[in-house]
């Protein structure tokens, strides 16, 4: 598979000081120079960084063990740190290379998420292609290839939900949904999600009992039905309120919730904000 190549670079998109989530840069590369060699206890950088192998592979040297990032393979580092990232200076074919992508991002709020995902991965992660913090990152490339640029709080947005995805990826890696209830559960609140459902009513069309339905969709999504309904419904709220000016009641009946009332107290729970601030804040 080709890559389109880039770099985009960010200043101060969001104008608030002392931003708790900001990115800096971002962008597709690839290496062959044998140049490529950074230092990460000496390197003149601040912030995180995220690099994931989409093609070839590089080396991750930490704390004197050294990682092969093949593809499918990312490392995360806090700067300054006793680490290095290079091509592998034995590689002898003459088509060796290493492409990635890469993102640079800093904030206080950064650290708690950088701590447990370390804590549970080790200073390699292995994510899927398809999985959920790889598809964010190419939605954001996607649009700055069209547009060149965000509109104002996109980026910490943004940056919040990719390292809420990371952070559930590693916590709870998916599987292969090989279960056809929890296939058929989840098709069915796709399906219906914007009516006001009860999901033990879903249960006896797909042939499965709620109790056992839950532990099944719990240990194969790492959330349960009700948490994946709510998801479903939160999700289209916010491309309403962002996308559309109507009413809040008439948001809250479209995202199948019974009452503008009940709408904000789970939208403000989940997301802590109410879905008015929400849409003030993020409307350009």
């Amino acid at each position: 598979m080709s890559w389109q190549l880039g770099n985009y670079g960010f200043y101060d998109i969001d104008c608030i000081a002392e931003q708790s989530l900001c990115i800096h840069d971002l962008g597709i590369e690839l290496r062959r120079e044998e140049s490529y060699n950074f230092d990460n206890s000496t390197r003149d950088y601040h912030g995180y960084l995220f690099q994931y192998t989409l093609d070839g592979y590089g080396i991750y040297n930490y704390q004197g063990t050294s990682y092969k990032l093949t593809k499918g393979k990312a490392f995360f580092i806090s700067f300054p740190e006793n680490s290095q990232y290079c091509l592998s200076q034995e590689e002898v074919d003459s088509e060796y290379h290493w492409t990635f992508f890469y993102l640079h991002f800093s904030g206080p709020a950064v650290q708690p998420f950088f701590n447990r995902i370390r804590e549970i991965s080790g200073p390699v992660l292995e994510l899927d292609i398809d999985s959920m913090p790889i598809n964010l990152f190419f939605e954001l490339y996607d649009t700055l290839q069209n547009q060149h640029r965000l509109s104002r709080y996109t980026g910490s947005e943004w940056l919040y939900r990719f390292l809420i995805s990371l952070l559930r990826n590693i916590e709870f890696p998916p599987h292969k949904v090989i279960n056809p209830h929890v296939s058929s559960a989840m098709e069915w609140m796709k399906k219906n999600y914007t009516y006001q459902i009860n999901l033990e009513d879903m249960c006896p069309e797909i042939g499965v009992s709620y109790s056992h339905l839950t532990r099944q969709f719990y240990k194969e999504q790492g959330i349960t039905p009700v948490q994946f309904l709510t998801q479903l419904r939160l999700e289209h709220g916010m491309q309403l309120l962002l996308n559309t000016d109507l009413p809040i009641e008439k948001i809250a009946k479209e995202c199948g919730f019974a009452s503008a009332n009940y709408f904000t107290k789970v939208y403000k729970k989940a997301l802590h904000i109410t879905p008015s601030e929400y849409r003030q804040q993020h409307r350009v």
